[in-house]
């Protein structure tokens, strides 16, 4: 993977008027990093960045709550504080490639990653690469990739803070984080703990009850309000980051985040089962840890990275009737993940970049099921993966930048064929910022071992899927001196042959094979603003949009097949986000408006009865804080409304969604005495 710190050295800002001085290099490109100006690794990508502010205005949401509110991607949600996994442009949420400080955290038996488990407190940076544009940080991502980071600190002397949130449902957040820094060193250590009962009321469309008299006549009947059953959980995670710079353009850096997550999982909206009979539970153990050595000379930046993953889960589901325990699941998996990567970037000349990495997984699963109901349900495999990327960018005129990129991927025994990309960016208009991208680029995921070896039903004979994408686009940005425009609008075109699917067999459990062909297409739009009016006041406003449409191109399975040519199951073809916030003096009011079009259950998109599509929904958010400033304490209390207007919607069928809730925060940060 391109190392961001290291390239943002190397890069050359596209609306400079001649390049730079080659002794002055390293002064004029430090600024790119914090400038929105296009630089030559950015060619031709379809990359967004969410903003720090967005990342930690409201700390106690986990990155499944900030992608669903600030990016175009759809967060498919089975309740709150329960799985969530992300979707690009109608794919599925293996196709979506996470990485966190340089490394694939999917999980390598599902090939997915559960962003609810990742708190946005831990986040300092988050870019998203659609499409194409994936390519240019990993492999595998036919719909997209998330790039997640932390980043150093290097302000001097000691810094401290300490948020309190008290909300709905006996939910409790508290966070802290201690700093440390000095012109060498840099150390953060962040804690999340949450908690919280999650018994919220909800009414019960998927259940009637009758209201009868004295003779037993039905008077009347109506849904039911319940509660949210077996949906507590129990979240802590820690994380510690040190760097350190050696003074001869060398940093050195290691980050380590423990987690632990104890859930219970909640019944079904159709389930009638007592949830102080049954026990649904899942508990699960995550360590990673990166080590990376990062070198930045005048032509040559290089750098190398190594880590591991390791993740223990447990799931039980029994009963329990007169001290009498009947185990129904009783599921147990561990995964490990160990990592080194290399990456050397050159720049021969102000106008070319070449870029070489080099990238080795090793995945080991064990996954058994020790319940009487699944003897045998086991399975005990590693992996090795290893992939190669060089890529190279040409500034042949002050307006084009051109990109190559060839990617070579090895899994296990398969060589995966050459991944080829092309991106091309031309600035149409200097003043504001006008630059039309284009890509295309050809792509390739294998399969997980859960597809591959789980038992029963694990398929060895799948092939890689294979995809090909096209993206067209414009982007503007337009700086003035007391406003800042910015926003893009993106067509895109994509083919994924061999999708893989899970279906029953005739032997009475699923199985995968390559069933699918998959024709996604669309726009995506983005913008951001920003106004400062006169000194008291700012006001900002952010927004995204996307048309899906994701359909079955695939052959028909059988005659009664009515799928060709239908949106897949639970893929909006629309959704939409707007964000506003209005800042005066030390206050603080922010709003945001939420839209997910509606997704079909089944295959052949049939909405005769009402269980064949969940409806479209509109939710809104409004926070409200007053900052405190004294010469010893920095502090702010903030009050969240979430689902303020009170709706009644679902994400994945019965699955029932918490209405109007709110939570209160308190922040600390004790102001100490600091060098200059």
């Amino acid at each position: 993977m391109m190392l961001s710190f290291l390239m943002a050295l190397l890069t050359v800002p596209a609306d400079s008027l001649a390049p730079a001085p080659r002794s002055e290099r390293n002064e004029v490109l430090r600024e790119v990093e914090v400038a929105a100006i296009r630089r030559m690794k950015d060619v031709g990508l379809e990359k967004t960045e969410l903003d720090t502010t967005v990342l930690h205005q409201n700390i106690a949401l986990s990155m499944a709550d900030i992608l669903t509110r600030h990016s175009s991607l759809f967060i498919k949600q089975y309740g709150r504080a329960t799985e969530s996994t992300a979707e690009f442009r109608g794919t599925s949420p293996s196709h979506t490639q996470v990485l966190w400080n340089g490394m694939k955290i999917n999980s390598p038996m599902l090939g997915t990653v559960d962003f609810s488990t990742i708190p946005a407190y831990f986040i300092d940076q988050a870019s998203l690469f659609h499409g194409a544009s994936s390519l240019a940080v990993t492999g595998g991502g036919l719909g997209g990739a998330v790039d997640l980071r932390t980043l150093p600190l290097y302000d001097s002397g000691w810094g401290l803070q300490y948020v309190q949130g008290v909300g709905s449902y006996d939910t409790y957040d508290q966070f802290l984080r201690l700093t440390y820094g000095n012109e060498r060193w840099s150390t953060s250590t962040r804690v999340v703990y949450s908690t919280s009962d999650n018994d919220f009321r909800y009414t019960n469309y998927d259940k009637m009850v009758d209201e009868r008299d004295a003779d037993g006549t039905i008077v009347r009947s109506y849904h039911p309000t319940e509660r949210n059953r077996s949906g507590y959980f129990d979240d802590i995670h820690v994380l510690q980051d040190v760097y350190y710079r050696d003074g001869r353009n060398n940093r050195f850096g290691a980050q380590v985040w423990y987690a632990h997550s104890l859930r219970g999982l909640p019944f079904l909206s159709v389930d009638y089962k007592d949830d102080l009979t049954f026990t649904n539970e899942q508990n699960q153990h995550t360590v990673r840890g990166v080590l990376s050595w990062d070198h930045t000379g005048n032509d040559w930046n290089t750098g190398v990275r190594m880590g591991v993953v390791s993740q223990r889960m447990a799931y039980d589901y029994f009963t329990r009737r007169q001290e009498v325990k009947s185990i129904v699941t009783q599921s147990r998996s561990r995964s490990h993940t160990a990592y080194v990567q290399g990456t050397s970037d050159w720049m021969p000349a102000d106008n070319w970049l070449f870029t070489a990495s080099a990238s080795v997984y090793y995945n080991h699963v064990r996954s058994r099921d020790l319940s009487p109901f699944h003897m045998g349900d086991n399975y005990c495999r590693g992996r090795l993966e290893e992939a190669l990327s060089l890529s190279a960018k040409w500034r042949p005129v002050d307006r084009l930048s051109l990109s190559a990129l060839l990617r070579q991927e090895c899994y296990a025994n398969d060589l995966v064929p050459p991944i080829p990309a092309l991106y091309i960016d031309y600035q149409i208009h200097r003043p504001w910022g006008l630059v039309l991208k284009a890509s295309v680029a050809r792509n390739y995921r294998y399969p997980t071992m859960d597809d591959l070896y789980f038992l029963p039903g694990g398929n060895p004979d799948l092939r890689p899927e294979r995809g090909v994408t096209y993206d067209g686009g414009l982007e503007m940005l337009r700086q003035g001196r007391c406003y800042t425009l910015k926003g893009n609008i993106t067509a895109f075109d994509s083919y994924i042959t061999d999708w893989i699917l899970w279906t029953p067999n005739a032997k009475g459990f699923w199985q995968p094979s390559n069933v699918k062909k998959v024709h996604n297409y669309g726009l995506e739009a983005h913008f951001e603003g920003e106004m400062r009016v006169g000194s008291d006041w700012t006001l900002a406003a952010s927004g995204n949009f996307s048309y899906t449409p994701s359909l079955n191109r695939g052959e028909e399975l059988s005659g009664a097949d009515a799928s060709y040519g239908k949106q897949l199951c639970y893929v909006p073809r629309t959704s939409a986000n707007v964000a506003a916030r209005v800042q005066w003096r030390s206050w603080l009011l922010a709003y945001q408006w939420t839209h997910y079009g509606e997704r079909f259950t089944t295959t052949s998109n049939e909405v005769n009865y009402i269980t064949g599509r969940l409806l479209p929904y509109y939710m809104s958010d409004v926070t409200l804080e007053k900052r405190f400033q004294w010469r010893w304490m920095h502090a702010s209390v903030k009050a969240a409304v979430y689902n303020i207007l009170g709706t009644e919607y679902v994400t994945v069928l019965a699955r029932p969604m918490a209405g109007r809730h709110f939570e209160i925060f308190l922040e600390l940060k004790p102001q100490w005495k600091r060098r200059k």
